[in-house]
């Protein structure tokens, strides 16, 4: 019962965070939205930053599995090409998820109240997924499939160029790319990154 509690608690707090912003939700929304009582919320979490701490540590264990799962499609059996469209697409479709891009505003709204908790949220997000796709192309380049001198750099070098400018736009003027924007330029940044690390 109190971890379906906790849960219930944190879901309502995410929703408002993300909707109202930290510092405008109060515990007693939180409450209201989650069906229980204030005393209830404070039984499950000592105080407002408790619940954040928690929400971000949530987060940092999906964005973990996510991103996984995304890198893995480069040990697959078809054409190079194709498994780098694949990867690109999928990770530019999830950093541009509404409830992403609200909670990479609300981790560095934070990020000076929280530091060590975003550190690791970026730690476990955006530097792991380059730690990801770096092991991978280090895998392909001793496979004879790529040549990449610097697997960590040469990831770097993809993943801001597949995610940079669409993340931007998304956060800061509110613009998503389509779906023929989004695959055209993931064709065009993994053509590019093909041409440079040629086996």
């Amino acid at each position: 019962m109190r971890a379906r509690k906790s849960a219930e608690i944190l879901t309502a707090a995410r929703e408002l965070f993300l909707r109202d912003g930290f510092a405008a939700t109060s515990i007693d929304a939180i409450a209201g939205a989650a069906g229980v009582s204030k005393a209830t919320v404070y039984s499950n979490f000592a105080d407002k930053d408790a619940l954040l701490i928690a929400l971000l540590a949530a987060v940092t264990e999906e964005s973990a599995a996510i991103l996984a799962r995304a890198a893995d499609v480069l040990e697959g059996d078809g054409p190079a090409r194709d498994r780098f469209i694949a990867l690109g697409t999928s990770v530019v479709n999830g950093v541009l998820r509404p409830e992403v891009l609200s909670l990479r505003r609300l981790a560095i709204a934070q990020a000076s109240a929280f530091p060590e908790q975003v550190a690791e949220f970026w730690r476990r997000g955006p530097a792991s997924t380059i730690e990801l796709v770096a092991g991978q192309l280090e895998r392909m380049t001793a496979a004879g499939e790529l040549r990449t001198p610097d697997p960590r750099e040469a990831s770097v070098q993809l993943t801001y160029a597949l995610t940079g400018s669409f993340q931007d736009r998304a956060l800061l003027v509110g613009e998503r790319p389509t779906a023929k924007q989004i695959s055209a330029h993931v064709s065009a940044t993994v053509d590019a990154f093909l041409r440079a690390h040629a086996a």
